[in-house]
Formats: C-alpha cells, sequence, structure tokens
C-alpha cells in the first residue's frame, strides 16, 4: 500500500481523549484510496497512519 504526507498533519488522542505522546504523536501520513465493501455496501476512503512499531492500536473513522 502507497502511503503520503498529510497536507495537515494533527495530534492523535486516544480514546479518554489524552494526546499520545508516542513519537510526537503527530498523524503525518496517510494512505491512498482504499475501497471497503461492509456488508454489500462499497465506501471508498483513505486512513490516517501513526507508525507505532509493535504497539497495537485502536483505528476510529469520523464520519464527515
Amino acid at each position: 500500500m502507497i502511503c503520503q504526507q498529510k497536507e495537515y498533519p494533527y495530534l492523535l488522542n486516544i480514546i479518554l481523549g489524552d494526546l499520545i505522546n508516542y513519537r510526537g504523536g503527530i498523524i503525518n501520513l496517510e494512505t491512498g484510496l482504499v475501497i471497503i465493501r461492509i456488508e454489500g455496501k462499497e465506501i471508498i476512503m483513505n486512513f490516517d497512519i501513526l507508525l507505532l512499531g509493535n504497539n497495537e492500536a485502536v483505528l476510529r473513522m469520523l464520519w464527515l
């Protein structure tokens, strides 16, 4: 998958609202467009990326 620099980087919050300090907690990468198919519906979107090494992460999508 190809990644690119975000035009507008932002700080990442954890579920409780605190900022993540790992590698500065700045989301500065995003995927290209990805096709997602769920229960017969198709969505095309990109995903923001924070490199966490071997740590697990919770992903969240904001529907605007």
